[in-house]
């Protein structure tokens, strides 16, 4: 019976100090830090993003000094294109007037040589006017239409100076110039100025007709104005300093 309780005894006191030995702390109880391949994955992450920004503002910084340089170049290849184009337009400018202008006046009132130019088929005999002599026939009133689709005039020998800038034509022939008869105000230049025929040598006699021509060196009105004549246009000059 002794034997049995010892026995007993031995294995209940050897249970017991087997369940009362201390167990090992865990690693959060001792206070030890996490993990560090944690912390060592963050910061080659935040490292590999910032050597990625660096190499992406030095890409940029590149590519804007290479587009700089370009729109440079650029603007070089412009500026020599622009003086090219300047240097072929004053050429072609000056080969014009060689070929087009006329012999204008010395000097002009900006003290510089002047360029007359007038329009295709019209003449320049001096002065400020060009004239167009036509080559058919039509009534006054069609000669005068004619006149204004080309933004000028019958031709008004308001002085007998003018006359000596008309060109040359057939003298035996009648030309219609831009002076009728009103009505209510007499006889009228186109510009709407009245006849003066004080003195006047070359303005011959008038009859009841309406219209008045050029014959040689004289005015006159001894015709119908439907009647078909030559006509006279006139117009002024377009000076072209140079």
């Amino acid at each position: 019976m002794t034997e049995e309780i010892t026995y007993a005894d031995l294995e209940f006191n050897k249970c017991y100090a087997l369940e009362n030995i201390p167990k090992p702390a865990a690693p959060e109880e001792k206070g030890l830090p996490p993990s560090c391949p944690t912390w060592r994955l963050a910061a080659l992450t935040f490292l590999t993003l910032c050597l990625a920004l660096l190499v992406g503002l030095l890409i940029l910084g590149i590519m804007f000094f290479q587009v700089s340089s370009d729109f440079q170049q650029q603007i070089r290849n412009l500026m020599k294109k622009q003086e090219t184009l300047h240097t072929n337009f004053s050429t072609r400018l000056q080969d014009m007037k060689d070929n087009l202008c006329l012999k204008g006046e010395e000097k002009n009132k900006n003290n510089g040589p002047s360029c007359i130019l007038c329009p295709v088929n019209w003449q320049w005999m001096g002065g400020d006017t060009c004239f167009y002599i036509s080559m058919q026939k039509k009534s006054w009133e069609e000669s005068r239409q004619f006149c204004s689709l080309q933004n000028s005039t019958l031709l008004m020998l308001k002085d007998r100076e003018k006359l000596n800038h008309v060109p040359p034509r057939d003298k035996s022939q009648y030309y219609w110039i831009g002076l009728h008869k009103s009505e209510s105000a007499g006889w009228l230049w186109e510009d709407g100025s009245d006849l003066l025929t004080e003195k006047a040598d070359w303005i011959g006699s008038y009859q009841f007709y309406r219209c008045g021509y050029l014959h040689g060196l004289m005015i006159s009105n001894h015709d119908y104005c439907t009647m078909k004549h030559f006509w006279i246009c006139e117009k002024a000059v377009f000076k072209l300093s140079t």
